[in-house]
């Protein structure tokens, strides 16, 4: 993955160029492959089924023919006479029987001349007759020849009349050697319905091949097979070896099947078709691979095209990739200028398009960048200075407090005790507001100096307010910002007490929440208060900015949802910190006592 993520961009664009135009090439020329095979493997099925039924029809018109032909002896009385009457030796013939044997001989010459398959025929006389005639060859009667008990002559016996025909035999009736022929027979009866002979013509298989030149189908194969499943004819001897288990107990469908040849395997396939009339089964097929030629034409045509595609799509997208990539290049090459502090991006150039634009946008944002750096390096400057500035005014704080120290321990040396004790909160609300930027304070320590406040503030306005406190003890351990309680105390005395005439009531609370863990500090008084039953610390206002400094650290330093709230309920204003607990509260000691401040 490493690897390919390496690729350059121009590279990766010529190898999704090449997929995008070879990929759907290929895939048509695929699907429309199969699809034209299939259309042509069912057209030529249909077709198939078509010369079959005409094939299958013209070899049992023929045969039917046949069956017709060997019923002429019943128009004939004197051959039926002959037939009738009792064996006798050639020697004891009279002139009716040298007759009817001249009606025989005119009967079997004239077979041939009816129909050119009929090559011979036998009549096998129930009085113990024999008489042949084939027409060629020795004419001469095989005696040894013994057909009582070929199945043949048999079932021509079990027919009763009835036509029956066998598939190709040797037939050894003639004593010149055998010859393969269909046999033909039927069983000839008397007016009784008597048997008198069994008449057997001797067919020639020459008859289908002329039938199937007559189709003029060249790489058609043709098989016929007998009701024994014997061959009778085949074009193809070892496609027919192969179909002799095809379709044995089926009168008719569709076949495949494989022949080794020269080139390798070849497959076959086609239809089948029982006669009912013969039982015979008639086989066509045509080899699938001059079938589908066709077919492989359009999938080489489709690999041309592809090819041609591919080679196309080559040449396009090294020249779109290379176009693409030269403006890539040139924004690489001022990144790592940029990256080495050099802030100064080439003008963009070319066409009005995609790259240009961003190349303007990233020269753009570069000129910004470098503004960006100049304007941080300038508030880095004023923000050195600002500390220098500030770390020169935090020496007149020091030195307040240390004289103020001074004039602490001259009243202490006059026993002036009281102004030694309100210097001493000075110092310690000095001390405190040096210590603002450190983390957190507890609450017993906050409280501590907002007491010292307060005794500085009723120095100044005596019996204007009183304050009371309830701390319980497990809260005073919970650590809190430094001097946050100051400004909410301030804030009371100064607006509570305004055109008030009386003295002005102040309430500082602490609690704790164990199932929030919150810890909430309320100082109320019973002031003028303001209009309206809350304020918004969150809005921008000139009003409140101590409340609202405040509300802001709380959300610094804690976030959402602890804050200042300030509420005006009960003719009460309260102020409300909601901060979280961050220490255990101690187990030991209870609610302090009530202290009453008033000065």
């Amino acid at each position: 993955m490493q690897k390919l993520s390496n690729i350059r961009f121009q590279t990766k664009l010529f190898v999704v160029f090449i997929l995008l135009s070879s990929i759907p090439a290929l895939l048509i020329g695929t699907m429309a492959y199969r699809k034209s095979s299939m259309m042509l493997q069912v057209r030529n099925e249909q077709d198939l089924n078509v010369i079959l039924a005409q094939l299958n029809t013209s070899i049992e018109r023929q045969v039917r023919d046949f069956d017709r032909f060997t019923m002429i002896p019943y128009y004939l009385p004197d051959i039926f006479s002959f037939l009738n009457k009792p064996y006798l030796a050639q020697e004891q013939w009279g002139t009716a029987e040298i007759h009817a044997q001249r009606t025989m001989a005119r009967l079997m010459g004239a077979y041939p001349s009816i129909n050119s398959s009929i090559k011979g025929l036998m009549i096998y006389g129930m009085n113990g007759t024999v008489n042949g005639y084939r027409i060629s060859g020795n004419t001469v009667i095989n005696p040894k020849e013994k057909v009582i008990d070929e199945d043949w002559y048999q079932q021509a016996l079990a027919e009763r009349g009835g036509f029956v025909i066998t598939g190709v035999r040797e037939i050894n009736q003639f004593k010149d050697g055998a010859s393969p022929a269909l046999i033909g027979s039927r069983l000839l009866m008397d007016e009784e319905y008597q048997p008198l002979a069994v008449m057997a013509i001797f067919i020639s298989p020459d008859f289908i091949p002329k039938f199937v030149e007559t189709l003029e189908l060249p790489t058609v194969k043709v098989t016929v097979l007998d009701q024994n499943r014997n061959i009778v004819y085949a074009s193809d001897p070892a496609l027919a070896a192969r179909q002799l288990s095809i379709g044995a107990n089926e009168q008719r469908g569709r076949w495949e099947a494989d022949v080794s040849a020269d080139q390798g395997q070849e497959r076959y396939s086609g239809v089948f078709l029982e006669s009912g009339y013969l039982k015979w089964k008639v086989y066509l097929g045509v080899n699938r691979e001059e079938l589908l030629a066709g077919s492989r034409s359009i999938s080489y045509f489709t690999f041309l095209v592809a090819v041609g595609a591919v080679i196309c799509s080559a040449a396009i997208s090294w020249l779109l990739a290379k176009r693409l990539s030269r403006p890539i290049n040139r924004l690489i090459r001022s990144m790592r200028e940029v990256e080495q502090g050099n802030f100064k991006a080439p003008a963009p150039v070319g066409e009005d398009n995609e790259m240009r634009r961003l190349e303007s946008s990233y020269h753009r944002m570069v000129s910004r960048l470098d503004k960006l750096v100049h304007s941080i390096e300038e508030k880095e400057r004023q923000k050195r200075n600002a500390e220098l500035y500030a770390l020169r005014a935090r020496i007149q704080p020091h030195f307040l407090y240390n004289t103020l120290n001074s004039i602490r321990m001259l009243a202490i040396l006059q026993h002036s005790s009281h102004i030694a004790k309100l210097l001493q909160s000075l110092a310690k609300l000095l001390q405190a507001n040096m210590k603002l930027d450190s983390e957190l304070v507890l609450l017993d320590e906050e409280i501590r100096l907002l007491k010292d406040y307060a005794a500085l503030m009723d120095l100044r306005y005596t019996g204007v307010f009183k304050v009371h406190w309830v701390i319980p003890h497990e809260c005073l351990q919970v650590p809190i910002p430094p001097m946050l309680l100051q400004p909410l105390l301030e804030n009371a005395i100064f607006h509570g007490a305004k055109g008030l005439d009386r003295t002005l009531r102040i309430s500082i609370t602490a609690r704790q929440d164990a199932e929030s863990g919150t810890l909430f500090i309320e100082i109320a008084d019973d002031g003028t208060g303001f209009i309206g039953k809350e304020i918004l610390l969150q809005e921008e206002s000139a009003d409140h900015i101590g409340l609202r400094n405040v509300h802001e650290r709380i959300l610094l330093r804690f976030g959402e949802p602890y804050g200042l709230s300030l509420i005006r309920t009960d003719d009460l204003t309260k102020a409300i910190v909601k901060i979280p607990l961050k220490l255990e509260a101690s187990e030991t000691g209870g609610d302090r006592d009530v202290e009453s401040v008033g000065r």
